[in-house]
């Protein structure tokens, strides 16, 4: 993640980031707009997938 507003990739995972929601789009359909969580959810989503 370069730029805040970059999308959030760990490994396989991709969290998109959302303009219109201002946040990251997580896999069950929520949006966080906290930058710290959407990297914590996608590395432990990312070590379950493995």
């Amino acid at each position: 993640m370069e730029n805040v507003h970059d999308d959030i990739r760990v490994g396989a995972i991709r969290l998109p980031w959302l303009e219109s929601k201002q946040g990251w789009l997580l896999p069950w359909g929520e949006t966080t707009s906290n930058p710290l969580t959407a990297q914590k959810l996608a590395e432990d989503l990312n070590e379950k997938n493995q």
